[in-house]
């Protein structure tokens, strides 16, 4: 799906838009085009796709017998800190193709919309209309999404047709972490941040009394259970397991418990029950203790529910922190797969651009009725045999008419006398030469052509004349006698393509409907 928006020139990076984006975007290399051979398969990506048994023999071979590796992790992926999602979840393989079976990523009913900052996109614009160079749209699109400091993660949730919300979100106002339940945001609440609503205290009590010869011992944890013969034994494993391991059957726990004889383990239990620990309770008027958690999560469901958890409609964070995120699992490998779903075509991510980049005058147009640019201005077609134009100006379109992929640097060359040096190694590139007059016009010249549309200078150099719009073609393919039958006036002047309103809502329409195509 992606292939189509390509720009079939190699990308010349010599004035790179990464480095357009704030100074903590620019640390990676940008001497080469990410995208250049960009396929759009990368959602799937997990090594090379290898033929018959010498492929795989070779394969071994090369990596000195040992098993190959899965695809070593991008930079950037979303969240971050595992390999892609592709190499990280292939499940069991089918014998019958040995390919990898892939597990479906969890589908919540919840919007996620990767929102470019503004800041960096204004720089970008910046750079466009100082250049008055023209970029793919869906190029800084990738660029946005490739480091989570580009963007923020905007969740929403989605409402039935009767208006109940289809999945509910919580936040915890303590750290502003997102959640799917309250229960979710509660436990967290407490586990995070205990010990700023009550805090823990150790007291010393009798112990049990009586000879005690054995003791039983959790075999998972190796917790000490106390004797079975102890009166209150059975109610401290239920306790025990709904505590420790709730997900483990209760008579699977049973048959792990080990049976001790040895007096260091006795002594140990005995220890261990001289102290009992208590919580008493912060940020409330009067003093209250709890002997257990289960009270100290009751009281804190009454009093500091309000205060800690609330339920949200809308919720965001930075890029950053949500590459960060581990909890809950659900909601981080739902974001995660939809990330990915907008590395594989990122419309969204585009329309906000287009949304960024019209409030701030610049234009959209289709190069070869396939990619969609950004630029200083839309193709402008202009006659330099019927418009009154410059010398000079009719020089420059010509020239680039007549040159094949030709470049500012050919034009500055070859109608401008500027000599292009290279810098030798080691040394500082040589100054520039006093302009004449006639350079300083020719450089005037090209400027003009660009900004007004006349000419279009491409992300990796190229420069090429506007192209007749399709009216312009049909109205000089009516005869002139034709026109004179019909008693019309021939027009003085070519007709002209109208140029669109330049209002945020027409343009993001425009260019939504553009790409759509």
């Amino acid at each position: 799906m992606f292939q189509a928006l390509s720009m079939t020139e190699k990308p010349d990076n010599d004035l790179s838009l990464e480095l357009q984006f704030l100074p903590d975007w620019a640390a990676d290399d940008v001497s080469t085009n990410k995208y250049a051979d960009h396929s759009g398969e990368d959602r799937r990506s997990g090594g090379r796709k290898t033929g018959g048994r010498g492929d795989r023999r070779s394969s071994r071979g090369e990596h000195g017998g040992g098993r190959k590796s899965r695809g070593g992790r991008r930079k950037n992926e979303f969240p971050g800190k595992g390999a892609p999602r592709g190499d990280r979840r292939e499940g069991p393989r089918d014998k019958r193709d040995s390919k990898p079976r892939q597990s479906q990523a969890p589908q919540l009913d919840i919007k996620v919309d990767f929102v470019p900052d503004t800041r960096g996109v204004e720089s970008i614009a910046k750079e466009i209309r100082l250049t008055g160079r023209a970029y793919p749209l869906f190029q800084i699109a990738l660029l946005v999404l490739g480091r989570p400091a580009r963007y923020t993660v905007r969740l929403r949730v989605m409402k039935k047709p009767g208006g109940e919300i289809a999945q509910h979100l919580f936040s915890c106002k303590l750290d502003n972490t997102v959640w799917l339940s309250q229960d979710q945001a509660v436990r967290h609440s407490l586990n995070s941040h205990f010990d700023q609503f009550y805090s823990t205290n150790k007291i010393e009590v009798d112990g049990p009394k009586g000879k005690f010869t054995f003791v039983a011992q959790c075999g998972v944890t190796d917790e000490y259970l106390g004797p079975p013969n102890h009166h209150d034994y059975q109610n401290i494993l239920v306790s025990f397991h709904a505590k420790r391991l709730p997900r483990m059957p209760f008579e699977k726990f049973k048959s792990r418990i080990r049976i001790l004889k040895e007096e260091e383990a006795i002594n140990a239990w005995l220890e261990k029950t001289k102290w009992k620990t208590e919580y008493v309770a912060l940020q409330v008027d009067e003093e209250m203790t709890f002997s257990n958690r289960e009270e100290v999560e009751t009281h804190f469901l009454e009093t500091h529910l309000v205060n800690a958890v609330e339920e949200v409609e809308m919720y965001s964070v930075s890029g950053t922190v949500a590459r960060e995120l581990k909890e809950p699992g659900i909601l981080v490998e739902f974001m995660r797969d939809q990330w990915h779903r907008q590395k594989h075509f990122p419309m969204q991510v585009a329309t906000h651009l287009s949304k960024i980049f019209s409030s701030m005058g610049l234009q959209f147009f289709k190069k070869d009725k396939k990619v969609t640019h950004v630029a200083v201005a839309k193709p402008n077609y202009l006659d330099v045999e019927a418009e009154p134009v410059s010398e000079g100006v009719k020089k420059v379109i010509q020239f680039i008419e007549s040159t094949t992929d030709c470049t500012r640097r050919q034009i500055l060359e070859n109608l401008g006398e500027l000599e292009h040096v290279e810098p030798k190694e080691g040394e500082k590139p040589p100054s520039m030469p006093d302009q004449t007059e006639e350079q300083k016009q020719l450089i005037a010249d090209i400027h003009w052509l660009i900004h007004q549309g006349h000419v279009l200078e491409f992300s990796n150099g190229i420069i090429e004349t506007a192209k007749k719009s399709r009216k312009q073609a049909e109205s000089e393919s009516v005869p002139k006698a034709e026109t004179e039958e019909k008693g019309e006036a021939p027009s003085e002047n070519p007709v002209v393509e109208s140029r669109e309103s330049n209002s945020a809502q027409e343009v993001e329409k425009a260019v939504v409907d553009r790409l759509k195509e």
